[in-house]
């Protein structure tokens, strides 16, 4: 069992301080993750005022030249809304100043606003990033290549700097609603990175996953030789009283602010992109609390963490968790904490001991 660190996060001045103070923060905690021994960390792009990275190379690229051994990852890069050439010279740097540690998530992304602020046309986003990927894919393995699509067009070109890892760095694709995107990450042999914890019913996920292994299996693909990597919240502590009076406040806050962004996002609407993702939407304005709080988070004491693990694992067979551990305006030094509480009682029951 891995477990990582993600970082999709919602910025809260009134709690978090200046911009500086809370990437100080970050930082802090994905080297202190580092140090006790967990196995990534992934940043999300998003181009959404105070929510997440409009560039996470950059910040990749301070992380490694600060940690040693930590894994380093894009939760996702949105690929349909960036140039190829770009994200291949961009990311392979990433590779090159962590001495090989990157791992590439690509996806598509949720939201319109994403799009509209990129000036790209969401109903374009599949052509788009199937070609990108592409492109990053022979970047990386070909010192002079050609390439002629619907947007991009190059002769003879070679990326520096080559990415350390050969042939390229792991390619993890993201799915987390349509059918279609989990098929199409199976058929090609990728890596899958999702989010379980938009679902209401484990049922839905499960019908999902299995799409993608059998898809991994009818395009010769072992599902034994690849990762399944999700996305929940976490915060570990010593005492119910601490979760109520720390966590609870910070779920509230985030789920109020995801809710804004979605419907800022509704605003935006294009009705020839992503018809598939109304149930979605739908069921995101409707998580209760105490749902997020019971199936859908890992939040709680130690025993109530290895618990809901557990529980998770045993549903979707899942090998790599990544955890959301600065959200809602959460105080640094409680984030801390609680990565330290977590390596210490809930990392060694599934095999990882803390540095």
């Amino acid at each position: 069992m891995k477990f990582g660190l993600c970082y999709i996060a919602d910025y809260h001045p009134d709690f978090q301080g200046s911009y500086a103070q809370w990437y100080d923060g970050m930082l802090e905690e994905i080297v202190r993750a580092d140090e006790l021994g967990y196995d990534g960390a992934w940043l999300a792009e998003h181009h959404i005022p105070a929510f997440a990275f409009g560039s996470p190379a950059v910040f990749l690229a301070a992380a490694a030249r600060q940690t040693r051994r930590i894994r380093l990852g894009t939760a996702v890069s949105l690929l349909p809304l960036n140039d190829p050439i770009r994200l291949a010279e961009d990311y392979a740097m990433v590779d090159v100043l962590s001495k090989g540690r990157l791992d590439f998530g690509a996806g598509r992304g949720l939201y319109k606003y994403d799009y509209d602020t990129c000036r790209v046309d969401m109903s374009e986003s599949k052509e788009r990033f199937d070609e990108n990927l592409e492109i990053i894919r022979r970047a990386w393995t070909e010192e002079d290549f050609s390439y002629r699509g619907r947007w991009t067009a190059i002769e003879h070109h070679t990326v520096t700097p080559r990415p350390l890892q050969q042939p390229h760095p792991p390619i993890w694709v993201a799915a987390v609603m349509t059918r279609d995107s989990f098929r199409w990450a199976g058929s090609h042999g990728f890596n899958l990175q999702t989010a379980p914890f938009f679902y209401t019913h484990f049922a839905d996920m499960q019908e999902r996953l299995a799409i993608y292994r059998d898809s991994l299996r009818e395009h010769g693909h072992d599902p034994a030789q690849k990762e399944v990597l999700a996305v929940y919240h976490m915060y570990c502590a010593e005492s119910a009283a601490e979760v109520a009076a720390v966590a609870d406040p910070a779920m509230k806050r985030f789920q109020q602010f995801g809710k804004a962004v979605d419907e800022r996002r509704h605003a935006y609407r294009d009705p020839r992109a992503y018809q598939d993702w109304k149930g979605f939407y739908e069921n995101r304005q409707t998580i209760s609390f105490d749902q997020m709080k019971e199936t859908r988070a890992v939040l709680g004491t130690p025993e109530e963490c290895r618990a809901k693990i557990r529980m998770l694992t045993e549903a979707y067979g899942m090998n790599y968790l990544i955890f959301e551990v600065n959200f809602g305006g959460l105080p640094h030094e409680n984030v801390m904490r609680s990565l330290e509480l977590f390596a210490r009682e809930v990392m060694p029951a599934f095999g990882d001991a803390p540095v």
